[in-house]
C-alpha cells in the first residue's frame, strides 16, 4: 500500500504533522511520502492520498486547493483530509464552525471518496507534541479503515 501525504504549510506546523504521519507509516512498513503541495507531486500510483493544510484568515492555504484542482479533484482516489486550526478550542460552537466552514472548504473540491477527516489543534508558538502524537495515531486508524473498506468520519482533538 502506498500513501501520499500532500500538505501546504506557512510556518511549518502542518509540514511537521505530515512528516510525523509519514514516519509513523514507514515505521510500520508502509510505503509513504510527504510532499508540499507546491511540488505538485504525482499521486496517480498512490492507493491513499492524505491532504492537509492549516487555516489562516478563515481559509485553508491556497496551495492545497490549487493542488486538488490540478489533479481533477482526486477523482477515483480514496482521500483523507486534515486541517490544523485553533477554532476547536472554543467548544461545541467552535467544532461546528470548523466542520461547516473549514473542513467543507477542504472537502468540497474533492471528487474522490473521502474516508476520513480530522481537525488537529494547531499551534502558534512552540510545537504541540500532543498534536504530533494524535497525528501518528490518526494516520494508523485511517490506514486500518482503508484496508477494511470503511470510513472514519470527522474527528476532533481530545
Amino acid at each position: 500500500m502506498k500513501v501520499c501525504i500532500v500538505y501546504d504549510s506557512k510556518r511549518g506546523s502542518t509540514e511537521r504533522v505530515a512528516r510525523a504521519m509519514e514516519m509513523a507509516l514507514r515505521e510500520r512498513g508502509f510505503e509513504a511520502r510527504a510532499w508540499n503541495a507546491g511540488q505538485n507531486p504525482d499521486v496517480d500510483d498512490c492507493d491513499l492520498v492524505v491532504i492537509g493544510a492549516p487555516i489562516y484568515y478563515e481559509r485553508p492555504l491556497p496551495g492545497i486547493g490549487r493542488f486538488i484542482a490540478s489533479k481533477n479533484g482526486l477523482k477515483g482516489k480514496k482521500v483523507a483530509v486534515f486541517i490544523l486550526c485553533i477554532a476547536d478550542r472554543f467548544g461545541k460552537l467552535g467544532r461546528r464552525y470548523t466542520e461547516r466552514r473549514y473542513l467543507r472548504m477542504m472537502t468540497e473540491p474533492i471528487k474522490g471518496r473521502i474516508i476520513a477527516a480530522r481537525v488537529f489543534d494547531g499551534w502558534i508558538l512552540g510545537e504541540n507534541e500532543g498534536t504530533i502524537d494524535e497525528a501518528r495515531g490518526w494516520i494508523m486508524r485511517v490506514v486500518e479503515a482503508f484496508e477494511d473498506g470503511r470510513g472514519l468520519g470527522i474527528e476532533h482533538p481530545g
